[in-house]
């Protein structure tokens, strides 16, 4: 980690996510295709987890605590970090169970050992701290506790030999086409600037870190829409991926999956 990059890219984050925090949701949680990905990501998260309950888990940049929240299925106690304190308003009025603090990732305000579980959905690529968010969490995370990161951009993916962007490409083309007679596509917002992970490289830094890659894959998925049509294949086009081209390219799709354990 670079503290100065860190200390720049951090005030950026921070100011962008406090002017833009009631439109949190609507960019970021209600669209179809969102809910659908998110699901689909919970359950894998149940089945790594062979209906195991856990004690206590933290998620790190938890916007408005919509994942954090849906871990009390899974967690007797949850907790959740942000850097942004207007976006952890919305998260403490929508979720008052959950345990949230305004904090920095490379700097958490718990003890060591004191989790089951620490997650990242979709927010490490804003942190530009792998390496020390990956310690953070190590620390924090009690001995065989569990790692997991859920969304992270692959720096790969946009290549000419990739299949990941073939399918990537025909979508995107049958969603532009769609939207000239129908509203399919949902409006999003232009975020900050974002790191990209080369899939094999962060699960290189995992184990650095001390622990345990139990299970590494990658995906792609729809272009945001609200097309019914779309929709109702999109949980099929994402099992289809997972279970074949996922497979055989491991590090190819566009957003990068990791369970790991603490050893």
């Amino acid at each position: 980690m670079n503290p100065e990059i860190y200390t720049e890219k951090s005030k950026i984050q921070k100011k962008y996510y406090n002017e833009t925090a009631e439109k949190y949701d609507q960019w970021h949680i209600d669209p179809p295709s969102a809910k659908i990905v998110d699901l689909w990501n919970f359950t894998n998260l149940k089945l790594f987890l062979k209906n195991k309950r856990l004690n206590k888990s933290l998620e790190l940049g938890c916007g408005t605590g919509r994942l954090a929240n849906s871990l009390f299925q899974i967690s007797d106690e949850v907790y959740g970090v942000d850097l942004s304190q207007e976006v952890l308003k919305i998260a403490k009025q929508k979720f008052p169970k959950l345990n949230l603090e305004c904090s920095e990732v490379v700097n958490l305000p718990y003890q060591n050992n004191y989790f089951d579980m620490v997650i990242i959905n979709g927010s490490l690529h804003h942190f530009f701290a792998v390496e020390k968010t990956f310690q953070e969490a190590h620390r924090v995370l009690k001995t065989g506790g569990i790692f997991v990161l859920l969304g992270e951009p692959n720096s790969e993916f946009l290549k000419l030999y990739n299949p990941f962007f073939y399918f990537w490409l025909i979508n995107r083309m049958l969603a532009k086409i769609f939207s000239l007679f129908f509203k399919t596509t949902v409006n999003e917002d232009i975020e900050p600037d974002a790191e990209s992970y080369k899939p094999w490289v962060l699960k290189r830094q995992l184990k650095a870190t001390g622990f345990e890659v139990k299970d590494f894959y990658t995906y792609d998925y729809f272009h945001r829409t609200e097309n019914k049509f779309f929709l109702k294949f999109y949980k099929a086009y994402l099992n289809f991926e997972n279970k074949t081209i996922s497979k055989i390219f491991p590090y190819l799709g566009l957003a990068i999956q990791a369970f790991s354990v603490k050893k």
